[in-house]
């Protein structure tokens, strides 16, 4: 390429090449160049080399920096000086000037500046400054509503601090993140974070989720290796980490080379640029609807012009009225209704200890139809204790006391220590001695091995001195096992533990508990097997333990068959309390729930029963080793049925999360760990269980954090996110129900030779007082009793379907029509252009939209009910408040001259109560008849076991 130019303008991209190069080489040139993979000429001239083609040893050289040791403390001080701290700076949020811009862009407030400019140039400077006062309310309310929830959502983003471990001066040091700068060499290991861009020194089966880089969730297998091509993209750099991704398995160490906005993630933050955030799919549909709806009453302003004009009205008349519909039919509220409705249901999930990290995350809880959970720590405490021990044909049930069920002599009390030994040898916990006393640091595992160990005296600290690790095998995709070298006066000593299936195929001998050996037989392999599955139906994790020594420099390896079998240990993990309560709403509420876990299928067995998982039917349980020959059509199918998945690995987890997807189906997952992160980040909505300041990975990728650590967050959640979805339907319901009655009652009154049956200002009037307050009222709507007995939405739904738009009609005929008569009785008693019959009519339209607002608030429930919903009492107040306003004008004379109505008498007080309440009786009565033609439209077992319903 001799030339690049591109055009701000409009947005092209001028290249010019070598005919002879093609066009492929080039495409994928600018690709890198976007996404942040390769470096523009002059964007970064200090970034440094491309790292990923360098051997360790001349990275280290590179940066100035010891492989063993590190860097000195002083130079760590200088080079963070001089770098500065190894932080991301935060997009900025919107501006205030940015939000109350917004808010008259839309097409339904450009018609109103519209009717204003109309209305000064035909002489209603008065109503153009109505119409301009309702802009700015709108204005200011949508303005207050957005900038709250932009300050939600940003302070959502606020994190706990970060530690990292790093070589300094050859000591490993905790020190924060912010402090890392390049040359520090890091160790990494499965759960951690990354911090900064390095270079692998060494890695031991080291896999890295690089999903916020690449996308691709499925975790890569890293290596050490030097890289001879120069523009590799970042998923192709396998000796290299990345900042924010996530180590899946393995460990390994590294040398960083870049820090703060130098990181990969960094350049992806300046390329991205943006500082608003993305819109909902509801939010994008209610723009949609304002703008057909704002299209429609343009046409209907058409229609009134016509016929008024046929009829030999005044033009100027006719256009001012024209004017005054499109003021009064637009629904200008509309697009901040569903930033209002979000930020409420934002907040309440807060206080009740849910945290909400993006808005579209509420809308899509509303339509989840599968829930899959994480079993350790998510549908379990993850707090593990050692309940059985077997070794040999004995067996070791442990109480408080850590006494044993059979008498102990000297060999079984040998035989135990030697177990528990090796399982605090193969072991990544450690111990901290603090004010409080000894704390645990590692996986809850690693932790109730060596506590258990403790508790029987075994002097934990001692041990790993008198036996130093050489070399370590974590557990990983490919081995489910983890595996110690430790030296040993005249040898090497081997500790394993983990799959009981894969650490007895590579044994030769079995330990008793006498210290005698026997060989292991196919018909003993097959017995240690059921004993396995045994223990794994009592709901227990189960281990399988073995060690082996060998004299000289060579150790025991993995991959042979020398190793000594030790015995079973089978942990207990108590479930999380409330969850069978949990998964019985989940099913009431039309939602599949899924068990994913990495026990065996025993286990799973168990803990499914224990917990209800399929209620009181039999679970289906599905092994992840079936899945490998499954498509992923196959995969879907066999989910939509399965209750639990066994054995599954995090890449099968997503693969399980991905198929239900293709399949239409909207998955959330819930999990707790970085097994869980894969699936975590390629479900529709995440949910991570703990507390905000945890830094672990599933904290960091998921959408929702059930911040009070309890499952019972996830059922307020689902129900806040119908809710709120509900709520902004009846608004919309609302909305588009009273505009159009207005819009039917001018028409109406056109039509049959009367005119306008209102006045322009008196329909400002109405748009004021009974638009924008009863749709707020309705969006802090309780959730009615019975939404988590109801099928979830679809995921697709239009807001207003085709048999609703016939009964909104029908419901704004209802209201129109009740104004119509009232105008008409009153013409009949006072002529057409009397005050009086303007102030009827005016009074009784106004009273029919306040009260069609209790109508909204239930398509279900009707006021005839035998039991009425709880009140709503800030939609109460609104209506009480506004009717209070509304008969305040007919006392106040300037009021009544700026509205151009007048006093009425008692019989006209009785004909306009009837016109305003009328309606609403009538509604209700046909809301109570269509619930008992169409029957109860609450969620059953039957429907359920007949797959999923329609929404209701």
């Amino acid at each position: 390429m001799s030339s690049i130019t591109a055009s701000d303008l409009t947005g092209n991209v001028v290249v010019q090449f070598d005919a002879t190069s093609g066009l492929d080489p080039i495409i994928d040139y600018l690709a890198a160049l976007l996404r942040g993979e390769i470096i523009a000429p002059g964007e970064m001239p200090d970034a440094g080399p491309e790292w990923h083609t360098l051997s360790p040893k001349q990275s280290c050289f590179k940066l100035e920096a010891s492989a063993d040791a590190g860097l000195p403390g002083d130079e760590a001080r200088r080079r963070l000086a001089s770098t500065g701290p190894n932080i991301l700076e935060n997009i900025q949020p919107r501006s205030r000037a940015s939000i109350l811009a917004d808010q008259f862009q839309s097409l339904p407030v450009a018609m109103l500046l519209g009717a204003a400019s109309v209305s000064i140039l035909t002489g209603g400077a008065f109503e153009a400054a109505v119409i301009l006062a309702v802009v700015g309310l709108n204005a200011v309310i949508g303005y207050q509503t957005e900038s709250r929830a932009e300050r939600t959502i940003q302070s959502l983003g606020a994190k706990g601090p970060q530690t990292a471990q790093i070589m300094r001066g050859g000591v490993i040091a905790t020190v924060p993140v912010q402090q890392i700068v390049p040359g520090d060499v890091l160790t990494v290991q499965r759960g951690d974070v990354v911090p900064a861009d390095a270079r692998l020194l060494n890695e031991e089966a080291l896999t890295v989720s690089e999903a916020l880089l690449t996308g691709e969730s499925a975790p890569i297998q890293k290596t050490v290796g030097a890289i001879e091509r120069m523009n590799v993209p970042l998923g192709s750099r396998s000796n290299m980490i990345y900042r924010g991704t996530i180590v899946t398995g393995g460990g390994g160490r590294a040398i960083v080379v870049a820090t703060g906005s130098l990181t990969q993630a960094g350049r992806i933050q300046r390329l991205v640029g943006a500082t608003f955030s993305p819109e909902t799919p509801l939010q994008r549909e209610l723009k949609k609807l304002g703008q057909r709806l704002g299209w429609l009453t343009l046409g209907t302003c058409a229609v009134l012009f016509s016929l008024g004009w046929l009829r030999g009205i005044g033009l100027l008349q006719m256009a001012r009225s024209a004017i005054s519909v499109a003021v009064a039919a637009v629904p200008e509220g509309l697009p901040m209704v569903a930033t209002t409705t979000f930020a409420l249901g934002i907040e309440k999930l807060r206080r009740e200890g849910v945290l909400i990290r993006k808005l579209d995350a509420v809308e899509t809880l509303a339509a989840a139809r599968v829930v899959c959970f994480d079993k350790t720590g998510t549908l379990t405490l993850g707090h593990i204790d050692v309940d059985t021990i077997r070794i040999g044909d004995n067996a070791y049930s442990i109480n408080e006391d850590w006494a044993y069920s059979i008498n102990e002599d000297w060999g079984a009390q040998k035989a135990l220590r030697n177990l528990l030994e090796v399982c605090c040898l193969c072991n990544d916990a450690e111990i901290v001695q603090t004010e409080e006393g000894l704390r645990l640091n590692g996986s809850p595992t690693d932790g109730c091995l060596v506590q258990a160990a403790l508790d029987r005296g075994v002097d934990v600290a001692s041990l790993r001195k008198r036996f130093a690790r050489i070399s370590v095998q974590r557990r990983s995709e490919t081995y489910r096992f983890m595996v110690t070298q430790h030296a040993m006066e005249d040898g090497t000593l081997t500790a394993m533990k983990g799959s009981p299936k894969e650490v007895l195929a590579r044994c030769r001998i079995e330990i008793l508990p006498d210290g005698t050996e026997r060989e292991l037989t196919p018909e003993r392999r097959a017995a240690i097997g059921k004993v396995n599955l045994e223990m794994a139906s009592q709901a227990l994790r189960v281990l399988g333990v073995a060690r082996g020594q060998a004299t000289g420099s060579k150790p025991n390896g993995h991959n042979g068959r020398d190793l000594a079998w030790l015995g079973l240990v089978g942990m207990a993990d108590q479930v999380r309390p409330g969850t069978s309560e949990l998964l019985s709403q989940l099913h009431g509420a039309g939602i599949q729930t899924i068990m994913l876990t990495g026990d065996q299928k025993a286990t799973a067995a168990a803990v499914s029963e224990l917990i209800g998982l399929n209620g009181r039917g039999e679970v289906e349980i599905v092994d992840g080793a079936d899945l490998e020959d499954m498509s992923s059509g196959e995969l879907a199918q066999t989910a939509r049925r399965a209750h639990a998945f066994s054995r599954v690995s995090p890449a099968q987890k997503l693969q399980i999360v991905r198929s239900l997807q293709e399949a239409g189906v909207t998955v959330a997952m819930v999990g707790d760990g970085v097994n869980d992160g894969p699936a975590l980040k390629a479900a529709d909505v995440g949910v991570a269980i703990g507390q905000q300041q945890s830094m672990n990975a599933a904290g960091e990728i998921a959408d929702v954090i059930i911040h009070t650590g309890g499952l019972g967050g996830l059922a307020t959640a689902i129900e806040t996110g119908r809710t709120t979805h509900r709520n902004i339907r009846k608004t919309i319901r609302y909305l588009v129900s009273t505009n159009l009655s207005e819009v039917l009652l001018v028409l109406a009154g056109t039509s049959v030779g009367i005119g306008a049956p209102l006045s322009p200002m008196q329909l400002l009037w109405i748009n004021l007082i009974s638009d924008v307050l009863p749709g707020i009222g309705l969006a802090m709507e309780a959730p009615e009793p019975d939404i988590l007995r109801q099928a979830p939405k679809e995921d697709h739904t239009a807001i207003l379907r085709r048999g609703e738009i016939g009964r909104l009609a029908a419901q704004s005929a209802i209201i129109s029509g009740g104004a119509m008569a009232v105008s008409l009785l009153g013409a009949t008693r006072y002529g057409l252009d009397s005050p009086i019959t303007r102030t009827m009519t005016f009074e009784s339209l106004v009273m029919a939209q306040l009260l069609h607002a209790i109508t909204s608030r239930s398509d279900r429930h009707s006021l005839f009910d035998r039991s009425p919903r709880p009140p709503n009492r800030a939609l109460s107040l609104i209506i009480g408040g506004s009717m209070a306003v509304q008969a305040g004008c007919l006392l106040i004379p300037f009021f009544r001259r700026l509205l151009g109505i007048a006093p009425i008498t008692g019989i006209d007080a009785i004909i306009t109560l009837a016109g305003g309440t009328l309606p609403f009786l009538a509604m209700e009565w046909m809301k109570s008849r269509r619930d008992t033609v169409d029957g109860e439209l609450v969620w059953t077992r039957a429907k359920e076991q007949a797959n999923l319903p329609a929404p209701v």
